[in-house]
């Protein structure tokens, strides 16, 4: 469930008061529902890896010379094109996911933004020259038809991509207990192993399936369980208020200046978090180590191996903080650390190419991977 402001403290109330009723048995571990549900859940918590894996794979394939040769090194628009070609297929998918989720179920559209993102890999997979030697005459046209391949699967994996990772986190909100809900899951074969949400079975007049769905994970078949029925009228409360509102117009987003207020900061900070300089890093690390005198596949690849573990580990130590400092302050002052590490770079990379100094490659080096990591002290918390 999706709990919020105030109402987040008064239905973790209502469920605490009512834990005694419940007919779970002991810690989740201890629990044969949530032991399973927690097991099943798993499977779409890999929906963040669509969009973290596929679309920064750009970066690691342009480290290897089989790649670059089969490209024929490609630089400039070319090159652009190789990695915004999935972002492109994002902002395709963005008309999939209310559709197929809403009228089709979570579990069928998971698996239709899976099926897609395999069907893109294989054709970056076979997006090789290879006979098309014998049958092409210049370097450009093979260079286009291997490129045009590539493009075409990075649309594809754009699209299974983003309603993969927009309906994984929903599912699981929607299906985990309410004390111990996180976020995020997903896979193709597994994700029919889920249940379906229960929200969505309300949304679609199937009440009792719903219903059966949230006493069998969530009480051990239960129904007139507590806690159970507790979601259960919530879940109905929340479809019936949202029936009313279909009522409304798309004009009153914007018809009050409240709300054009907020319209302007969802559409700023999405133009800010795409132009923080992470795009960079991520699909271009392999030309700004170029610009360093850090050319060797062994060495690129070393380095973007560690600085994503060093990512991780920042965002693993960062997720703290939200609590403790506030969202706000962290997002200020990671945006204020950004600009500051990103210019040093740029000043370190121009003195390499100017005097060749090794202290000003490594040095730049150091600052890719602390930039990484401030990145993630405020981005990350509103992605």
């Amino acid at each position: 469930m999706l709990f919020t402001g105030m109402s987040s403290k008064v239905d973790r109330t209502v469920l605490e008061g009512a834990s005694h009723l419940n007919n779970k048995h002991g810690p989740w571990w201890k629990d044969r529902g949530l032991r399973t549900l927690n097991f099943l859940i798993f499977i779409p918590l890999m929906s963040e890896y669509v969009q973290g894996y596929d679309a920064s794979l750009i970066n690691n394939v342009q480290q290897l010379p089989s790649w670059q040769k089969e490209f024929h090194n490609p630089t400039g628009s070319l090159l652009g094109i190789l990695s915004a070609s999935y972002w492109v297929g994002n902002v395709v998918g963005v008309f999939f996911i209310t559709p197929l989720s809403d009228r089709y179920g979570r579990r069928v559209a998971m698996f239709f933004g899976s099926l897609v993102a395999i069907i893109g890999t294989a054709l970056c997979t076979g997006a090789v020259n290879g006979e098309h030697k014998r049958v092409l005459s210049s370097k450009q046209s093979l260079t286009l038809c291997a490129a045009g391949m590539f493009i075409a699967g990075r649309l594809l994996l754009g699209i299974g991509g983003v309603v993969v990772g927009a309906i994984g986190p929903v599912l699981v909100a929607e299906l985990a207990y309410p004390t111990t809900a996180l976020s995020n899951t997903q896979y193709s074969m597994g994700i029919f192993l889920l249940p379906e949400s229960p929200r969505w079975l309300v949304s679609k007049g199937r009440e009792d399936a719903a219903l059966a769905v949230l006493a069998k994970y969530h009480a051990n078949g239960d129904r007139e369980d507590e806690v159970v029925q507790f979601e259960y009228r919530e879940i109905v409360g929340t479809i019936e208020l949202e029936i009313s509102a279909k009522q409304t117009k798309w004009s009153s987003i914007w018809s009050t200046p409240g709300n054009k207020w907020r319209i302007f900061i969802m559409i700023w900070f999405g133009i800010c978090k795409q132009w923080s300089g992470n795009g960079v890093v991520s699909y271009y690390l392999h030309t700004m180590l170029d610009d360093v005198g850090i050319t060797t596949t062994l060495d690129q690849t070393l380095i973007t191996a560690t600085s994503q573990m060093f990512s991780f580990a920042c965002s693993v130590g960062f997720a703290f903080l939200p609590a403790r400092v506030g969202r706000r302050p962290l997002l200020l002052w990671s945006m204020a650390l950004m600009w500051l590490v990103f210019t040093i770079i740029t000043i370190l990379t121009g003195v390499f190419t100017h005097t060749g100094s090794k202290s000003a490659s490594y040095a730049s080096v150091a600052f890719i991977y602390l930039y990484s990591g401030v990145h993630n002290l405020g981005q990350v918390k509103y992605a």
